[in-house]
């Protein structure tokens, strides 16, 4: 019990600490600090001991969901970023980071919006063009657009499309315990059928 609950507070301490040092820090032109924290947070999370099955599926849906998405912005003249690391017109790799971040949270210290994940998409719808304000306010991106263009593009898709990834990974989740617990009461019948053949 314990030792979930630290395993509860590191995962969402890494999350929590994600957004500065992925955005504030580009914004001075520093990227060390995201890159030191997000390949903290993947060597901690992804270790065998804790990491999920679906872990690994789950970040790649949310890295390629975020690269659509982000570019997405760029290339429809909503925003620009200050760090366009490493190509001009897509996805900085500090934005990737906080994709990393997010995902490695869905089975673990998120998991709840697992099941509620439509609460997830209204959470989520608000509080994306709240970051995204943030972001612009430090210097990290800068709004190309009408402010309310950009809150009405962004908060709805960035709010269904993690929610839908969420259920994506309920899915999974219910997946594998499905078939653990199938495992688990075949080996009896298995066991008795050898006793009584025996």
């Amino acid at each position: 019990m314990i030792a979930g609950r630290r395993e509860f507070w590191v995962n969402q301490a890494f999350f929590q600490l994600a957004w500065p040092a992925c955005v504030i820090g580009p914004a001075f032109g520093l990227l060390w600090p995201a890159a030191l924290l997000i390949a903290g947070f993947l060597a901690w999370q992804l270790q065998p001991v804790r990491r999920h099955p679906d872990d690994v599926r789950t970040l790649a849906a949310f890295v390629a969901m975020g690269l659509v998405f982000d570019t997405a912005w760029v290339q429809l003249g909503l925003v620009a970023y200050t760090a366009a690391v490493p190509f001009e017109g897509l996805q900085p790799a500090w934005l990737t980071g906080l994709w990393i971040a997010l995902a490695l949270t869905v089975h673990h210290s998120l998991a709840v919006f697992r099941e509620r994940w439509w609460l997830w998409v209204l959470l989520a719808s608000v509080a994306s063009p709240l970051s995204y304000t943030m972001a612009a306010r430090v210097g990290a991106i800068e709004w190309t657009a009408a402010p309310w263009l950009v809150v009405l593009a962004i908060g709805p898709f960035w709010g269904l499309a993690t929610g839908l990834l969420f259920l994506r990974a309920r899915g999974a989740d219910r997946a594998r315990t499905g078939s653990a617990a199938g495992a688990a009461a075949a080996t009896p019948t298995t066991a008795t059928t050898e006793t009584v053949n025996g």
